[in-house]
């Protein structure tokens, strides 16, 4: 598994723009974030098994690269999360609280 080649950077961050106002627009539908979030995850992680899947010359090598893909996957979810988490932390203000009635304790 690669990471976007850089030169798709732009295509990169339009389809990651696209993907968020989908989610979005279904949290409006469903109103439930927790439940977007949810299916999401799961379309993620059907889409990659399929990619894995898809990149395999055949069952064999899919079965083969299966812990590593495994592992690249997940430890590339963990760093985008926790840039994200801190992201959120350090502009909460800006992003959540905003829409928020101001709490006098803090």
């Amino acid at each position: 598994m690669n990471q976007p080649p850089e030169h798709d950077e732009e295509t990169f961050w339009n389809l990651v723009d696209q993907f968020i106002e989908q989610a979005n627009n279904a949290v409006d539908q469903a109103g439930d974030p927790a439940l977007v979030s949810a299916a999401l995850l799961q379309a993620c992680s059907r889409f990659n098994a399929f990619v894995v899947a898809a990149a395999s010359l055949d069952r064999k090598e899919y079965t083969e690269e299966m812990p590593s893909a495994l592992s690249f996957l997940s430890d590339q979810f963990r760093e985008q999360l926790e840039a994200d988490l801190e992201d959120y932390r350090e502009h909460y203000k800006v992003y959540i609280a905003k829409d928020r009635p101001e709490d006098p304790l803090h």
